[in-house]
């Protein structure tokens, strides 16, 4: 499908609109309901009682369907994966397994669907916690919908694109609504006086010294006279730090001398939590060190560690604070009541959007315009165990 689709898809979560702006038409109508038949207003899902009216629904399914459509050809163009998955004319074989028992149509209509649960959880949570959206939101919306009718072109332009995203004025207020309400949510993780208050102790911020014990461009091991010496090293250094009556301060200096890790040089340090993607006993020690605690030598496959545990920046608590709400949120979409409506059962995602891609390139050629190739959808709406900043990916 042409890189324009995707584009309109991912608008939404790029700009925001004004509380207030229009209401649906009183007559079914909309690109959605032409290819389904399910009128855009009527309710198709129910999670811990919000209500999702189908056209928001069949939006966050075109969505994950132009996702999976951009991460297969891309994956295919640059590593070769998944040729299973496209046909001679490039088109996606929906059908196809992606995994043992899981086709790509199947993988799609369960990933929109966390899309719309996880949006879905914000809202329960913020109005179980008193969150609404307020005045500066509001502003900032307006402004953001000022700056998204000039990127279209004009308001007619915009209305237009609106139209071929399949969503009403009012369904693109909500989701937009929904990521301020996310970032209040979040604010309140950071405030003792809130009932999300966390400390975020399951977050660590940890710089460390690095002696390798492998080749850092063969990945071999080194001998066992060189591993022994950066053994040597290491408790050297480690004897200097618990000496110190500046630790943190001679620990940088140490680790800018014999640290050889080249991707600590940016942050000086790490942001770490269960789920980071660290080899097991460096997280572990990350984790159980208090702050301010030094570590004794820690080792890895990649060498030996002393690692230091820091107090979390303002920046770090954000992003702590968002991914402790994203694990919150990940356990109330678990225990969540979710109701489907019955009409869904025979929506197959894969056809679904390939009438879709067909409705928008027949107005396409129809109006003179070219496609493209995929590009990656920018809305960061694929997962729903993301931050809405970050994206709910897939």
């Amino acid at each position: 499908m042409k890189k324009w689709i995707s584009g309109l898809l991912a608008l939404v979560l790029t700009v925001s609109l004004c509380a207030g702006c229009g209401k649906k038409d009183a007559q079914p109508s909309g690109i959605y309901y032409d290819i389904t038949g399910i009128a855009p207003s009527e309710v198709v899902m129910e999670v811990d009682g919000v209500e999702i009216p189908a056209e928001l629904y069949f939006y966050w399914l075109a969505y994950a369907c132009s996702n999976a459509e951009y991460q297969v050809n891309m994956l295919n163009a640059y590593y070769g994966l998944y040729s299973n998955l496209l046909a001679e004319d490039g088109s996606l074989v929906w059908d196809g397994e992606l995994e043992e028992g899981v086709t790509l149509s199947q993988q799609a209509k369960m990933d929109g669907e966390s899309s719309v649960k996880f949006y879905a959880t914000i809202e329960a949570m913020a109005k179980e916690h008193g969150v609404t959206l307020t005045d500066k939101d509001k502003a900032d919306m307006d402004k953001s919908l000022e700056d998204a009718k000039k990127q279209y072109g004009g308001d007619e332009a915009f209305q237009d694109g609106l139209r071929q995203m399949g969503i009403s004025q009012e369904t693109f207020e909500r989701i937009s609504g929904d990521t301020h309400l996310f970032d209040h949510l979040r604010e309140q993780v950071l405030d003792p006086s809130s009932g999300l208050y966390s400390e975020l102790d399951s977050s660590a911020y940890v710089d460390h010294i690095l002696l390798m014990t492998v080749n850092s461009e063969t990945n071999e091991p080194l001998s066992e006279e060189e591993a022994a010496a950066k053994y040597a090293t290491a408790q050297d250094l480690l004897s200097q730090l618990q000496a110190a009556s500046d630790v943190e301060a001679l620990f940088s200096e140490l680790a800018g001398q014999y640290g050889e890790d080249p991707g600590r040089a940016a942050e000086q340090g790490y942001l770490v939590n269960k789920n980071s993607n660290f080899v097991q006993s460096f997280k572990d020690t990350a984790l159980s060190l208090e702050v301010g605690g030094l570590s004794g030598i820690v080792e890895s496959e990649y060498g030996y560690h002393i690692m230091l545990r820091k107090p979390l920046t303002d920046s770090q608590k954000e992003t702590a604070a968002g991914d402790h709400l994203s694990a919150l949120l990940d356990e109330r979409m678990e225990a969540a009541s979710i109701t489907y409506s019955d009409k869904l059962k025979d929506i197959d995602a894969g056809t679904f959007y390939a009438k879709y891609g067909e409705i928008l390139q027949a107005e396409a050629e129809a109006n003179g315009q070219t496609g493209g190739e995929p590009s990656e959808p920018s809305g960061d709406a694929g997962d729903a165990g993301t931050a809405p900043e970050g994206g709910a990916a897939e």
